[in-house]
């Protein structure tokens, strides 16, 4: 019984650190009208009600369902996981996407860019003052 404690305790604790994970994702995106973006954070909080049911289910069952029941929650567990990383590997490549056109844009057009840096530095230094 204390294996089957010790389980739940760190399936607990690995949900809480996806449940923040999760809650981070949507405060750094908060905003954003992207589709894609709205779409990742969708079918992560999906899956991530998945695995809190899963874990419920769990919790509560008895000694012949936990078995079974350890393998599906396993299962939604693997799916949260790799579900996960494929959002951060997502928002990677789009920031690396956004970055190259940035550093493109700059490099076609140096002096228009220091303009807008200098206009976008005493805007935000009137605001501030």
């Amino acid at each position: 019984m204390e294996d089957r404690e010790k389980y739940l305790k760190n399936l607990k604790r690995e949900l809480d650190a996806y449940t923040q994970q999760l809650s981070l994702i949507q405060g750094e995106f908060r905003g954003s009208t992207g589709k894609h973006l709205k779409k990742i954070n969708k079918s992560l909080k999906e899956i991530l009600n998945e695995a809190v049911d899963a874990y419920g289910k769990l919790k509560s069952a008895s000694a012949d369902e936990w078995e079974p029941l350890k393998a599906i929650t396993a299962d939604s567990f693997d799916n949260l996981k790799d579900s996960f990383q494929e959002a951060i590997e997502a928002t990677k490549k789009g920031c690396d996407d956004h970055l190259a056109h940035v550093a493109t844009y700059v490099t076609k057009h140096p002096f228009k860019s220091l303009l807008l840096a200098v206009g976008a530095g005493i805007v935000i230094g009137k605001i501030l003052k």
